[in-house]
């Protein structure tokens, strides 16, 4: 599986990456003419290489590794400042924590068909999430049953909500790994950052680039000894359609997208917890 929508997800990208050099100041033609002709190139490989190896043309445009930096310290202190909240909002009910952790996906670059407001992450943070595939009560059956457990995080600022979710994990006595991306990505957190915030509670694994977890063959074995992975992020549920893994997953996400939102029959930008067993 290359794309979920071939015509949507191309489009998708090209829009992605010409609307973040304009949200980063570049207005040389020569600069969109490159990136249009590298996507045009990437289309056969598929969807996430399509993704990656655009935004890698983007950071060497700008010659900056990680040109997103400012944007995600912003997130990072915005949602450290609503942890209270949410601690209010969720108490000891386990399952909140999940939603809101879905509903913290809100954070994104920009895309076809959708713009990340910050003002909507932190006001739709509480948001309700649609249940796919599982329930409240049978989540809580799920964690009761298990020991260890995957955790694949994804943008700043939703961030700290995962880490107050892996906190809890941990605290219900879970054997939490989380994995990140070990190079700048959009907006996204680095296994570097992961370990700085959450110390020597969890073991941090770095895929060694760019690349997300699931599309890292070098991982798989790590990823399958895990009795449940929890996925964060549209990217992240992408990448393991792709890449054929037979895993249980527990992915949290918003259904940004035309085709998330057909595949799934979701409401458009609906939080989602979504658990596949394909084990």
């Amino acid at each position: 599986m290359l794309y979920i929508e071939t015509p949507e997800c191309i489009l998708c990208a090209l829009e992605s990456r010409t609307q973040e050099l304009k949200k980063l100041g570049i207005n040389d033609i020569n600069a969109y003419t490159q990136i249009t002709m590298h996507i045009s190139n990437l289309i056969p490989r598929g969807r996430t290489p399509l993704f990656i190896e655009s935004f890698e043309l983007v950071t060497k445009i700008l010659n900056n590794d990680d040109p997103h930096a400012n944007e995600k310290k912003e997130l990072e202190d915005t949602a450290s400042l609503i942890i209270s909240r949410i601690i209010n909002d969720a108490g000891n009910d386990i399952t909140r924590y999940f939603e809101i952790a879905a509903a913290a996906n809100s954070v994104d670059v920009p895309m076809r068909d959708y713009q990340f407001d910050i003002n909507d992450f932190v006001n739709k943070l509480l948001e309700e999430a649609v249940w796919l595939g599982t329930s409240r009560e049978e989540l809580i059956k799920l964690l009761g049953g298990v020991k260890d457990i995957g955790y694949i995080v994804d943008n700043s600022g939703e961030f700290q909500v995962d880490a107050l979710l892996i906190r809890k994990l941990i605290d219900l006595g879970l054997r939490v790994t989380v994995y990140a991306r070990g190079l700048p990505y959009e907006v996204d957190v680095t296994a570097n950052y992961v370990s700085r915030v959450l110390g020597d509670r969890v073991r941090v694994t770095s895929t060694g680039n760019r690349y997300p977890v699931f599309y890292n063959r070098g991982l798989w074995r790590d990823l399958s000894m895990h009795e449940l992975i929890i996925s964060k992020g549209v990217g992240n549920f992408e990448a393991y359609l792709e890449s054929g893994l037979r895993l249980k997953v527990l992915f949290l996400f918003r259904a940004k997208c035309g085709p998330m939102i057909r595949l799934l029959r979701v409401p458009k930008n609906s939080p989602v917890v979504y658990l596949r067993d394909d084990k």
